[in-house]
């Protein structure tokens, strides 16, 4: 006899064998793993860093003022931030829009690699790491709030205008991609015995 139980109302179940069935609770389907749930979550991973790249290199925001066109990356908002001694500001953009996405990359591609590879690492570490990026993963689109606020806010045609830039979409998109990544991932398999 074996024990499982119902991924969407947590009903465990005495079952002979691991076979697929239909939870009498909540009419969803029952698994021992999802499947795919590995191949998925790091193809979806692997889109997120790519689009980290121009979310990093193409201009935030768009700002015209009095008729000049003023572009600025989220690194060179942070600088600017900086030179005008508002710290805090600054800390919270570069935490928020650069740090807690590069974090949640790399912790999901360090848990997707050793499932696939031997590194010594324990399997609570690895639950852990888990844990904290998805419990990090909503703070990372303050960027996108601010800039579409701004956006909505601020259109005063060619007197003072902002829009959002092309490193607001990779960067949104990224931050959704990784959150399904780390949602489509399936954490019991890191309990599996990998051969």
């Amino acid at each position: 006899m074996v024990l499982i139980s119902c991924r969407n109302c947590h009903k465990i179940y005495e079952k002979e064998d691991y076979s697929e069935f239909t939870c009498e609770r909540c009419n969803h389907k029952v698994t021992r793993r999802i499947p795919n749930s590995l191949q998925t979550s790091f193809a979806l991973l692997i889109c997120a860093i790519l689009l980290y790249i121009p979310a990093m290199i193409f201009p935030m925001m768009e700002i015209t003022q009095l008729g000049v066109n003023i572009h600025s990356t989220i690194l060179e908002g942070v600088i600017s931030f900086l030179e005008m001694k508002s710290y805090f500001i600054a800390i919270v953009i570069f935490t928020a829009s650069v740090a807690i996405p590069l974090i949640k990359l790399v912790g999901l591609l360090i848990i997707f690699s050793s499932l696939k590879i031997k590194v010594k690492m324990e399997n609570k570490t690895k639950v852990l790491v888990y844990k904290f990026i998805e419990a990090i993963g909503k703070w990372s689109m303050i960027d996108i709030y601010v800039v579409a606020l701004l956006s909505s806010i601020v259109q005063l045609d060619e007197i003072f205008n902002i829009k959002g830039g092309i490193a607001a979409t990779s960067f949104g998109l990224m931050v959704i991609l990784t959150m399904l990544a780390a949602n489509k991932f399936d954490t019991r398999i890191i309990w599996d015995d990998r051969k």
